[in-house]
């Protein structure tokens, strides 16, 4: 049984809109009405639907939305406790235009329709309130304001002890706290005082908590009694630790109150599980917005995880989903033994990412107030980078940079990003296309702008461009590619997308079914090899029937993947030449020529002669038949890159006027071009990370 329903009387008492009710007013309003249980997921009303009930909700979290013609969730809303709605259709008679949803289990009063008629009719300040109730939603509404922001409630849980759970949890509530500048609390829960002993000295970075426990079951039924004993930092994140009896089957019917009110009052509310497998864990987790499963490498412990993953799946039912339940790795040694893919496939499950090992020496900052302590890596670390990142994407805040394609002309990136490292602008995901899918790649793999220059200058001296020439036949390219693969092996060698220091999706085109591939698994090598695949130039990768080549060639400026991906703070790098870059390029062409025309026999006899006989056989050999393909396609690329730009926060887009598509000897112009038009464009840059 609920322990909302003997107690009906004082609940409506509760609720905002009938709080100035006398006694004898609101036991006509109890008779009338009756409370009903939702689980998490169920469609409370739905569009379209009669006005049968006035609604209010006493318990948990509802969203509410409209459905696009994709069936896409829009004008989302979120209702939380004693807040009444679909008020409108109850005092219209009109169907009701949105659905509600219940995204926690929930406890709805209900009052028909026809009932609730009589009530405001005899009860005629009630129905002023209600009005003024509407009139305010619907002034925020105008002005944009959503009646209520959305929470996140993050369950984080390990089913195997001392592996770094709490570590995690704690860091990510910092982080939380830090990127998005919004409220976090984090909840500790423990399930006997034993738990309260040091932490493992092997892991130094575990919180100590300063203060004990409160019992969970003194909350029972006095929810807003939790608030009191929150722990506050206004520098940092909330805290609350309590104690649980994981034998007390009363605990499983409180969790929902207790999660939906801490959301009312925090944008996250992270859920520190203890490390047992027990019913009420696995009702937190299904009340949760998100769930992160720690495991390790070892194959026991990821055997453990996969059932436990089964559990979830009936649990959430059709809710279930990759995006709301991850799986982190913390590898037992330094090195995960285990390949990802192998991993994978071990528990049919994609790993989300790896938590690096915490060295000792990384630990130099002490975190503590009165209730907590814990001591926290340096920014530089790989874990706090790793724990940057999850909390940026979590919290809506992420950058994402976008790496154009244009053949040589893509050296340019090195430059942009040279610029954003100095001036530390965070980045979470790259994504690359031709070009950009190479430079990003080698990039994300823990080369900075310093070792990309290096690997640039491999190709300064134009013979060496012939390295890469292996002729192919029969011909479906100029270049059959494999020398390519060679080069990309020796500076990505067999690192697949796991391996990258942040998220990197490369976008690839299948000329057989026409459309886009964005690749963000497997092996490296491969995935560039496939994007780089200039069309009549470099050989074609076939591979389950079909037929790959550059990406480019419908997405030169991919800024739809992170789109997709709900990233809205975006930087995108178009190096294609403009018709107006090409126009000034002819232009600096013709006066270089000229010039050279003008220098005399007597003067230079030797150039005189050589001069000329290039002009010669450049004229015999030019246009050639890759030029003329790829100018053709830069020409179409460059007007799709415009039309992709518009989805970008920052465009920049490098001055490479008189720097042709093969050049890949002028390096430092091209670095040069890049950096200047980074820097131009660093006030909005930073403008765009303060938002």
């Amino acid at each position: 049984m609920n322990p909302f329903f003997n107690k009906r009387s004082e609940i409506i008492r509760n609720i905002p809109i009938f709080s100035k009710l006398n006694w004898f007013e609101v036991q006509k309003i109890a008779k009338k009405s009756e409370l009903t249980e939702y689980k998490k997921g169920d469609i409370i009303v739905h569009a379209g639907d009669p006005p049968d009930y006035f609604s209010c909700l006493i318990s948990g979290r509802l969203q509410a939305y409209t459905l696009n013609e994709h069936g896409r969730k829009e004008n989302v809303d979120f209702i939380h406790r004693g807040a009444p709605f679909g008020i409108i259709s109850s005092l219209t008679n009109e169907d009701h235009s949105l659905n509600f949803e219940a995204i926690n289990d929930s406890v709805v009063l209900r009052i028909p329709n026809t009932d609730f008629q009589e009530i405001i009719k005899s009860i005629p300040q009630l129905a002023v309130d209600l009005s003024q109730n509407l009139s305010a939603r619907i002034q925020k509404k105008y002005r944009g304001i959503h009646s209520n922001s959305q929470s996140n409630i993050i369950s984080i849980f390990s089913p195997i002890s001392d592996i770094g759970s709490s570590t995690y949890a704690v860091n990510l509530s910092y982080h939380l706290k830090k990127e998005t500048k919004r409220k976090v609390i984090l909840v500790h829960l423990f399930v006997d005082e034993e738990s309260l002993r040091d932490p493992n000295p092997v892991v130094k970075a575990s919180p100590q908590w300063m203060t004990p426990a409160k019992p969970f079951d003194q909350f029972y039924e006095q929810y807003d009694r939790i608030k009191e004993h929150v722990h506050r930092d206004e520098r940092s994140f909330d805290v609350i630790h309590l104690l649980v009896d994981i034998h007390d089957p009363a605990v499983q019917r409180h969790i929902s109150p207790l999660v939906s009110i801490l959301a009312e009052d925090y944008h996250f509310v992270v859920i520190d599980l203890p490390n047992v497998v027990t019913e009420i864990n696995t009702e937190i987790m299904t009340q949760s917005d998100y769930v992160h499963l720690i495991t390790t490498d070892n194959e026991a412990d990821l055997n453990t995880t996969r059932e436990y993953i089964d559990q979830l799946e009936i649990r959430f039912r059709e809710k279930f989903s990759e995006d709301r339940i991850r799986i982190l790795i913390r590898s037992e040694q330094p090195k995960v033994f285990l390949t990802f893919d192998h991993i994978n496939e071990m528990i049919d499950y994609p790993v989300y990412t790896m938590l690096p090992i915490i060295d000792q020496t990384e630990l130099q900052y002490l975190e503590e107030n009165a209730f907590i302590r814990f001591k926290r890596c340096h920014e530089r670390s790989p874990f706090s980078k790793t724990i940057t990142r999850i909390a940026r994407e979590i919290g809506g805040v992420r950058v994402g940079v976008v790496l154009g394609g244009g053949a040589a002309l893509g050296v340019a990136h090195i430059g942009v990003i040279r610029v954003l490292e100095e001036e530390n602008i965070p980045v979470d995901v790259v994504v690359g296309s031709s070009m950009g899918a190479l430079i990003g790649s080698i990039w994300t793999t823990g080369k900075d702008s310093v070792e990309l220059e290096k690997v640039a200058r491999e190709f300064e001296n134009k013979a060496d461009m012939l390295k890469l020439f292996d002729p192919v036949f029969p011909i479906s390219g100029i270049i059959g590619g494999r020398l390519i693969k060679r080069w990309l092996k020796k500076h990505l060698g067999t690192r697949t997308f796991y391996s990258t220091l942040m998220p990197l999706k490369i976008v690839a085109y299948d000329i057989t079914r026409r459309e886009e591939i964005v690749i963000d698994g497997g092996s490296l090598v491969d995935a560039v090899r496939q994007s780089v695949a200039i069309p009549g130039v470099i050989e074609p990768v076939k591979q389950d029937r079909k037929v790959i080549i550059d990406g480019g060639v419908l997405n030169p400026l991919p800024t739809n993947v992170l789109a997709d991906l709900g990233i809205r703070k975006i930087i995108a790098v178009n190096v294609l030449q403009s018709p107006e870059d090409v126009n000034q390029g002819e232009d600096y062409f013709a006066k270089e020529r000229d010039k050279q025309y003008a220098i005399p026999f007597f003067k230079n006899p030797w150039h005189y002669v050589v001069f000329r006989l290039k002009r010669a056989l450049g004229k015999m050999f030019s246009p050639n038949i890759p030029d003329i393909i790829v100018q053709t396609l830069q020409a179409t690329e460059h007007v799709i890159a415009e039309q992709s730009s518009q989805l970008a926060t920052v465009n920049i887009h490098p001055d490479l006027v008189g720097i042709k598509w093969f050049e890949l000897n002028k390096v430092d112009d091209l670095i040069r071009a890049g950096e200047d038009a980074a820097r131009k464009h660093l006030p909005d840059i930073k403008k765009m990370i303060e938002e």
